[in-house]
């Protein structure tokens, strides 16, 4: 009986007095570990070494690094009988077919047509060839000449720097 009423009359106000007063500091805790996490994924994406991955890891990694920057519906093509483009992708209104090189070299013409060709095949509007790496100034010249967008090392890493600071759009 004497415990009951100590309970009842000290510890259970004690106990709500102090829940009360520690509320707002764990849901700070709580706010700022869910910023940390946030911060940490980000600084995680842009720091995957792209020159590490596959070719498999290449275009699913270009893949989400599209859809961080805008664009929709974001599909990856299957990998034999893709005619050419890895990734299809929209944005504004615009249909884009991306054909990924993951190369240790220069990246020849052949991929400028594939890209081109493919495109055509799933009535794409703009033509991407998407590289680690640089291309040969015949490529340059063809992709200029038959309207195919060449995004080299530097626009990838703008992609990159860009995607860091957004979130994935689906």
């Amino acid at each position: 009986m004497l415990l009951k009423l100590f309970y009842y009359l000290i510890a259970a106000p004690l106990l709500f007095l102090l829940r009360a007063f520690f509320w707002p500091f764990k849901m700070l805790l709580r706010f700022l570990r869910w910023i940390f996490r946030k911060m940490g994924e980000q600084r995680r994406f842009r720091r995957m070494d792209f020159d590490r991955m596959d070719g498999w890891e290449f275009e699913e990694y270009v893949a989400e690094l599209l859809a961080r920057n805008g664009f929709i519906h974001v599909e990856v093509t299957r990998g034999s009988g893709d005619q050419g483009v890895d990734i299809l992708a929209q944005r504004d209104g615009v249909s884009y077919a991306v054909q990924c090189k993951h190369y240790t070299s220069k990246i020849p013409n052949k991929a400028v047509q594939e890209a081109y060709a493919g495109a055509k095949f799933y009535g794409c509007e703009v033509p991407v060839v998407l590289t680690n790496n640089y291309f040969f100034p015949s490529a340059l010249e063809l992709g200029d000449e038959i309207g195919v967008e060449l995004w080299d090392r530097e626009e990838l890493q703008r992609l990159v720097r860009r995607a860091g600071r957004r979130k994935r759009r689906k």
